[in-house]
């Protein structure tokens, strides 16, 4: 499944976001939210997590990326959905992206992204067109 769109939403004092409507049915058998490398938060479904955690897990055993492992599975966290479509941030991840208030969950094709809204709008200022990264899309 492809996630898509831009939606905004307010977290809340217990640190609940909403997932968009139209998505919840693909996600009420619960989901994974983990950091991302842009300081924001990645959620995978748990089919498009399970590729993820096992190209992590195939990683070579010495102790460099043991520890980039221990360090990836400890910054994930499996989530569910609430009877009105929303989820808790831990509190770790929602301080590691920023999260207070203003949130944007955007579409990123496998997952979601999850940003704090300012963040989101300042990264978005910076994205290249797919004529400036010579990458042909075809419509």
């Amino acid at each position: 499944m492809d996630f898509l769109g831009t939606y905004n939403f307010n977290m809340d004092s217990k640190k609940r976001v909403f997932v968009p409507s139209k998505y919840r049915d693909a996600l009420q058998d619960g989901f994974v939210v983990c950091k991302a490398p842009d300081r924001c938060l990645y959620l995978y479904s748990l089919e498009e997590w399970e590729p993820v955690a096992d190209q992590v897990k195939a990683l070579p055993g010495t102790t460099e990326y043991r520890r980039f492992k221990r360090d990836f599975f400890k910054n994930a966290d499996r989530a569910e959905l609430d009877s009105q479509g929303r989820f808790t941030v831990r509190a770790e991840l929602a301080e590691y992206a920023g999260l207070e208030k203003a949130v944007v969950i955007a579409g990123a094709g496998n997952k979601f992204e999850i940003w704090d809204a300012d963040s989101y709008a300042a990264d978005c200022e910076q994205a290249l067109t797919a004529d400036q990264l010579g990458v042909e899309v075809v419509f």
